[in-house]
């Protein structure tokens, strides 16, 4: 929920230049797998499903990809992983993208079928994505504490990109993100002393966040259905860029 890859393009126009990458709240990667890979590339999620699929991806990829191979798809695997957690690496890794690729709106509740095979994709996408993440370093932590690991000193030619759980959105910080964990991601990011981009909604909170702390505001422009619009923005501490600039 909530994956950059459908705006990562527009997202990008204003980056600056950067050869080290950062991403506290990396999720499926939308915007790293769809952005020119630089020199140095830090990322971190607080989920351990995410952390853990990632890591054998890395790890042992011919492993999952065997067991992917022999995966049965039907109702009664749903069933059971709705019921019940896994405790190998694997199994585990498993679990996560059955339950988030092979379920309707990735909400884990009932099966998806239809002319496209979860299963085939993900073994086709499986080897480049090993290519892309096997040398990047991985974090499992609570936004504050990956924080306190990164060195002011790699800051001049740094990015820091957040993509956090938007403000009253369920996620895994106690159920919500709420003002308490934006002030606090604010205050983060300013102490890092590196170049950031935080993606939200148009938020009364974060505009106004943005307006105490001195911060740009940039539209990107209206997500959502039918029933629900709302206008994504990007607040930066660098100004306003025209265009892509990577190292």
């Amino acid at each position: 929920m909530g994956n950059k890859s459908k705006i990562a393009k527009e997202i990008q126009k204003h980056f600056p230049k950067h050869t080290m990458y950062i991403e506290p709240f990396f999720g499926a990667g939308g915007m790293f797998f769809n952005k020119p890979k630089v020199k140095y590339n830090i990322v971190n999620d607080f989920d351990n499903d995410v952390f853990n699929l990632f890591q054998m991806v890395s790890l042992k990829k011919d492993e999952l990809k065997t067991q992917m191979e022999i995966l049965p798809i039907h109702n009664g695997l749903l069933d059971y992983w709705k019921k019940n957690k896994e405790e190998d690496e694997i199994r585990k890794a498993l679990r996560f993208v059955f339950l988030s690729n092979f379920t309707y709106m990735c909400a884990g509740a009932s099966m998806l079928f239809g002319t496209e095979n979860p299963k085939q994709i993900f073994q086709k996408r499986l080897d480049k994505t090993f290519d892309l993440i096997k040398d990047v370093q991985f974090g499992n932590k609570d936004f504050r504490d990956f924080f306190k690991q990164l060195k002011e000193k790699n800051a001049s030619n740094g990015l820091i990109y957040c993509d956090p759980p938007y403000l009253g959105t369920d996620d895994n910080y106690s159920n919500s993100f709420n003002e308490n964990d934006s002030n606090d991601l604010f205050d983060c990011l300013e102490k890092s002393k590196f170049k950031f981009a935080m993606s939200e909604f148009k938020h009364p909170f974060i505009l106004e966040q943005a307006k105490q702390r001195n911060l740009n505001v940039i539209i990107i422009g209206e997500r959502g259905n039918l029933k629900n619009f709302k206008t994504e923005i990007l607040v930066t501490n660098y100004e306003n860029l025209q265009q892509s600039l990577f190292a």
